[in-house]
């Protein structure tokens, strides 16, 4: 359920608009990761971490090879993995 934007009744939430804000999510959270360079904090390199398990979980849905393709060159261009030593 979610709130009409219009009158806040509560409404369904239908599958395709959820994909939608998939999609719009995996935009901006690419968009986010392009930003970080290997050179960033800590903390910043464990945002990039987060945001790859993220975009990697979404994709387990959408299976967009280009994404996959994305997420592993960042990875290796950042030096992170879902593990840190």
């Amino acid at each position: 359920m979610r709130a009409c934007p219009k009158c806040n009744t509560r409404v369904v939430l239908h599958k395709a608009e959820a994909l939608e804000d998939e999609e719009e999510r995996m935009k901006a959270l690419s968009r986010r990761l392009v930003e970080i360079s290997p050179d960033a904090s800590d903390l910043v390199l464990d945002e990039a971490r987060e945001i790859i398990r993220q975009l990697s979980t979404l994709n387990l849905r959408w299976n967009i090879a280009a994404l996959d393709d994305f997420v592993g060159e960042r990875q290796r261009e950042l030096g992170v993995g879902l593990r840190r030593n």
